[in-house]
């Protein structure tokens, strides 16, 4: 299938795909749970008030048999990256890393990407760091391994579970199979969570406290009273959620593009910059999402007190999907951010200051994710850890 406006456009349209995708299926799903009760024309989607900024909500549930969604910082032994040609610089230079650090690699070749062409880059990358690759002979119809790939969470007396969210979606057959066959691969139980939801959708601490988009669910014309929603986010291991606002030019409308946690109770969120004394609709959004981080997390068990760590941001451009420092990636001894160097210098130092103080003394290595970004996600989106003990 061809797109115009080249494979970065045809990137996005995919990605735009799944979300209806999962729209439909989150609309099937609550409708059947809740009957007649639910009417998804209520659910005004926020995006299309201008101006209008909704409060943040927090969300109770009872984590189902006591697991937990994995924080956003836990190390992971193994990553898994799509080989795409779309963006070969930015697939590399995180391969490098992921090798450099000591964890292991595993690549799955985008449908779209030449077979001849994974062979010779994971030649380049084992002779370059000596260490094998594994790579999988099937292939995925997107590079976003963190929307498509099995959630991963930790039971409660330990040990990995693996969900495989629904996806209904003729033209990603490919992703939709995709966490079958890994599971296999790796002999970890999958249980399949009977909803359409994105990986890249939720962040956590990993002590249940979780972060969605309230746009998120708007886009799927869910509100956020929902009486299934605590049922669902029970599955996936959260005690207490926030659903907050996200930026509004952002398409994707996952919360992973404006905050990740860095530790239990330590959190970067996007701020914007805007002019001196202006203050735009999207840094008013951020604002509220922050507060709604806050509010959750204080209502936990133990009463989370977070420390929260503000990244400069830069303010949305027209026609270009906003640029995310902190949608990057923790490994066992650095941390992966993007960087967009058409912005200047002076953009990148004040972002990478920032995410330096997020996390400590672990060294903060930027990639050049430009072109990434043009096609609705940054290094987050493109990678994912799993665990299978």
């Amino acid at each position: 299938m061809t797109y115009d406006g080249g494979p970065e456009a045809a990137l996005s349209k995919r990605r735009a795909s799944a979300g209806v995708s999962s729209m439909l299926c989150l609309r099937l799903l609550l409708a059947t749970s809740l009957g007649s009760g639910f009417e998804p024309g209520l659910a005004a989607p926020a995006d299309s008030i201008p101006g209008q900024v909704p409060a943040p909500v927090v969300i109770h549930s009872a984590p189902v048999d006591g697991r937990v969604l994995r924080a956003d910082f836990e190390v992971p032994r193994q990553v898994l990256l799509v080989f795409t040609q779309t963006w070969p610089r930015a697939s590399a230079a995180i391969a490098a890393q992921v090798l450099d650090s000591g964890t292991r690699l595993a690549l799955v070749r985008e449908r779209d990407s030449a077979r001849l062409a994974l062979t010779r880059f994971v030649t380049k990358l084992e002779r370059a760091h000596g260490q094998p690759i594994t790579t999988h002979a099937d292939a995925v119809d997107t590079p976003w391994v963190r929307d498509w790939g099995p959630l991963q969470l930790r039971r409660a007396g330990g040990g990995s579970l693996w969900l495989d969210a629904a996806l209904d979606d003729a033209l990603r057959a490919h992703d939709d199979g995709a966490p079958g066959w890994l599971a296999r691969h790796h002999a970890v139980a999958l249980d399949a969570l009977p909803w359409a939801v994105d990986g890249g959708a939720f962040i956590s601490n990993g002590a249940g406290l979780c972060v969605l988009s309230l746009d998120y669910l708007d886009a799927r014309g869910v509100t956020s009273d929902t009486e299934a929603l605590p049922e669902l986010l029970g599955q996936l291991g959260c005690r207490v959620t926030a659903v907050v606002p996200t930026l509004v030019a952002e398409h994707t409308k996952h919360v992973d593009m404006i905050a990740q946690f860095v530790g239990p109770d330590r959190l970067m969120v996007a701020r914007i910059v805007d002019e001196p004394g202006g203050a735009s609709e999207d840094a008013l959004r951020l604002e509220a999402a922050e507060r709604g981080i806050r509010a959750a997390a204080a209502l936990l068990d133990e009463g989370v007190t977070l420390d929260v760590v503000h990244v400069p941001t830069p303010p949305s451009e027209p026609g270009r999907n906003p640029r995310s420092y902190v949608n990057g990636l923790r490994l066992a001894d650095r941390y992966l951010m993007p960087s967009y160097p058409e912005l200047g210098p002076p953009w990148q130092r004040e972002a990478q200051a920032a995410v330096q103080e997020a996390v400590g003394e672990l060294p903060v290595v930027a990639i050049d994710a430009s072109d990434m970004i043009g096609a609705g996600g940054a290094i987050h989106c493109a990678t994912l850890g799993l665990w299978t003990d």
